[in-house]
Parts: structure tokens; C-alpha cells; sequence
């Protein structure tokens, strides 16, 4: 490739991107905000336990008329009462709704959705609209205009519920897998890993594969980084690609208990991460540090995984993702009949996070035993 050609090589990287175009959209008026509706649970859901769920209607242009809140719930799960029906809510002020909600069955990816239905205050927003925004006034006031008389508007919320942990607000270090085994004790579920269930074994090959070809005319050429970026390619998205690509092919290498070579796919994560920030995709290096301590498990080599365990502990202790480190080391131990460390790793890890279920059962079984 001639270095006399940057756009070429730009475009082989679009092509390897699936980034051939770019989408521009043209920025269009919108109808001001006019009211808002937001949901909370109050605490993170328990199955067959009750939780308050708030919901706040605010009239921020002109006044809502009576409305009716009602929420759509998973199925088993049960709301008490079944539907609220507010006050007129004047300009500025605010109507909050309670429901106790009941969780009756377990879901790892569960949503429930709040509907609102009102009456939208048509002339006083038009009003709004032509004092405020003259421009715009003619084409939005014939939006509003052409508005059902009733509408419908939602919020969501989303959480996880399992046996094992409750998880809400939903965020990023959420490990739902469970290696059952290298734990026999009664009682007790295997050490938890990270499982990334959207990318295939060949997707994640295939993202390896390709940042190393960017990395090689990254090399070749100095400048090509800047003109990538100008071309509105996230190199720091291609290169966590490449991580997770190397951590997913990890996973399912020791799921198939082929330790070395998930070792090895470890190593060589730990060699592409190496020149990042210590801070860089902090949730993957914890990940594969934990998978590198479950290698040395698998094999035998308990005093390997212990060390491994400490060390992406030590990397950062305040970080949420350390109850599951602090728990597989405490089973490590308790798999070596170490109860007195096994039960003080428990006891810290439970430190990180309410709702952690399983680990508050084995914590108490352990305490019996």
C-alpha cells in the first residue's frame, strides 16, 4: 500500500468496521418538554417480598387533568393498588403515586413499565410555543394541534432478579455464572465469573483478529491514528473489542476445560492491556484476573489461584466487582479447610453490596457448620 494513498488505507479500515458511511442527522424543533415522568423502586426487589415503587408525574407546561397510573408488571408479580388516578396537577407541581409491588418469580433481565394516561394541555403549551419559540411556532403548534386528546406515556424501569442476587439500578458489574464444579459442599454454588452472552466464539476471534491488522498499519503508518479519528472511527472501542474478544475465547476455553489454552488466550490479554492506563477498562481486567485465578482452581494449583485472586483484589479494593474476588477466594479457602479466612473473606465481600442473596445464605451456613 502506498504511503502516498492515506485515504485507502482509511477505507480498508471502514471496510473492516463496517463503518462505510457516516449518518448525519439534521437537527429538527422539538415540542418543549412539557411534563415528566420517572419511577423508582424504592429498594432492590426481593422475591415474595413487598417494595414500594414511586411514581412522580410533573406538570412543567400548563396543567395535567386527572390521570390514571397503572403499571405492567412481569408475570406472577403483583401490585397493590392496580391503578392511581391523580389530581389535577397544576403547572410546576408534582403528583407522586405508590404501589407495593410483589415480586413472584425470578428474571435476569426484568423491566417494569409505567403507564400514564392524561390529557395533554394542548392551548397553554401552543401559548407556550408562540411566546417562546416564534420561529418554530407554526409548525409545532400544528403538532401539538394534531396530538390524540388522550395520551399515553411510559417509564421503565429495569433490574435483575435471580436466586443468587438481586441487581437494581441494572449497571456493569452484574455476573450472573457459576462454576459449579469446583465446589462440593452442600450448600454452597461454585466461584462466580464474568459470561458474556451476546458474543459467539467466531464474532470474538473475529475482533481480535482485525484490531490486529489495525494495529499493524497503525505501526506503519504515524499518522494514520489521527486520520482515523478525524474519520470518526473509536479506536478505544475497537480496542476493548479486542479485550473482550480475548476474554470471551478465555471463557469458553476453560468451560471446556481446556485450561491452557485459556491460560493462554489470558496471557495474552494481560499483554495487550499492559500498555493501557491502569484505569482502562477496569471491569474486563478484573474479569480475566478472576478467570485466571479459576485456571489455576481447575488445575490444581490453589496456592497460583490464591495469589491470582489477590492481586486483581489489590489492583483496585473499592471496586464493586471485588464481592465476587472476595467470595471465590473465600471458597478457595473453605475448599482448603481454611473456615476461619474463608468466613472473614465472606463477611468483606458482603460489604460491597445489599442483595447479594447467596452469599448472605452461605455466609450464615458457613457461621452453622
Amino acid at each position: 500500500m502506498s504511503a502516498r494513498c492515506p485515504e485507502c488505507k482509511i477505507s480498508i479500515i471502514f471496510a473492516f468496521f463496517l463503518l462505510c458511511s457516516l449518518q448525519l442527522t439534521a437537527a429538527t424543533a422539538q415540542v418543549p418538554e412539557w411534563f415528566r415522568l420517572t419511577a423508582e423502586l424504592t429498594s432492590a426487589p426481593e422475591l415474595n417480598q413487598a417494595v414500594d415503587l414511586r411514581v412522580n408525574l410533573q406538570a412543567i407546561i400548563g396543567q395535567i387533568a386527572s390521570s390514571q397510573i397503572r403499571l405492567i408488571l412481569p408475570e406472577a408479580w403483583k401490585t397493590d393498588p392496580e391503578q392511581i388516578h391523580s389530581k389535577n396537577i397544576k403547572e410546576g407541581e408534582t403528583f407522586q403515586a405508590v404501589f407495593k409491588v410483589t415480586p413472584g418469580s425470578y428474571l435476569s433481565q426484568g423491566s417494569i413499565v409505567v403507564e400514564a394516561v392524561f390529557q395533554a394541555p394542548k392551548g397553554e403549551l401552543i401559548t407556550y410555543i408562540g411566546r417562546e419559540m416564534p420561529e418554530q411556532a407554526a409548525d409545532l403548534s400544528e403538532t401539538v394541534r394534531n396530538w390524540p386528546d388522550e395520551t399515553k406515556r411510559y417509564a421503565d424501569i429495569s433490574f435483575a432478579l435471580t436466586p443468587e442476587e438481586t441487581f437494581y439500578p441494572v449497571s456493569g458489574d452484574m455476573w450472573l455464572s457459576y462454576d459449579d464444579r469446583l465446589v462440593s459442599q452442600k450448600g454452597f454454588r461454585g466461584p462466580a465469573f464474568y459470561e458474556d452472552p451476546l458474543i459467539t466464539a467466531h464474532q470474538a476471534q473475529t475482533d481480535v483478529e482485525m484490531f490486529s491488522k489495525l494495529e499493524g498499519y497503525l505501526k506503519a503508518d504515524q499518522e494514520l491514528l489521527a486520520n482515523l479519528k478525524d474519520s470518526g472511527i473509536d479506536i478505544n472501542r475497537k480496542r476493548y473489542d479486542q479485550l473482550n474478544g480475548l476474554y470471551v475465547l478465555a471463557v469458553k476455553a476453560y468451560l471446556d476445560n481446556s485450561l491452557d489454552i485459556a491460560g493462554n488466550f489470558v496471557e495474552q490479554f494481560d499483554n495487550a492491556v499492559k500498555s493501557e492506563q491502569a484505569s482502562a477498562f477496569e471491569n474486563l481486567r478484573i474479569a480475566a484476573g478472576n478467570i485466571k485465578g479459576l485456571i489455576y482452581w481447575g488445575k490444581g494449583q490453589r496456592r497460583l489461584a490464591e495469589d491470582a485472586f489477590k492481586k486483581i483484589f489489590y489492583s483496585n479494593r473499592k471496586h464493586p466487582l471485588q464481592r465476587y474476588i472476595l467470595r471465590n477466594l473465600g471458597l478457595l479457602m473453605f475448599a482448603g479447610g481454611d473456615r476461619a479466612t474463608a468466613a472473614e473473606m465472606f463477611r468483606l465481600a458482603r460489604g460491597f453490596k445489599d442483595g447479594y442473596t447467596l452469599l448472605e445464605n452461605e455466609s450464615e451456613l458457613l457461621g452453622k457448620n
